[in-house]
């Protein structure tokens, strides 16, 4: 299983549109091939530190998504975000 995380943090003023427009996500992840869960984790710091953790069968599942339209919508709609960092890990115990 693979597990991606993409982070950022939030201005105070900015943080609750941040999470209502990622409760509010499309969903059209949900239907690709591989795709195992979605959550979007907030910090308790002033200026919070957000986490949208996806994962996923196998590496190329989510490259099959990374090269769909919907993550292409999905990525426009959250480039206003320059200083996300993305990450990829690979699950090797539970």
């Amino acid at each position: 299983m693979i597990v991606a995380i993409t982070r950022f943090r939030a201005s105070p003023e900015e943080a609750d549109g941040w999470v209502h427009r990622l409760q509010e996500r499309s969903r059209r992840v949900d239907g690709h091939a591989g795709f195992l869960g979605l959550e979007v984790l907030r910090s308790f710091e002033r200026s919070p530190e957000i986490l949208l953790v996806t994962r996923w069968k196998d590496r190329d599942s989510m490259r099959a998504y990374f090269q769909s339209e919907d993550f292409q919508r999905a990525k426009g709609a959250s480039a206003s975000q320059e200083d996300a960092t993305f990450t990829m890990y690979e699950v090797v115990a539970t």
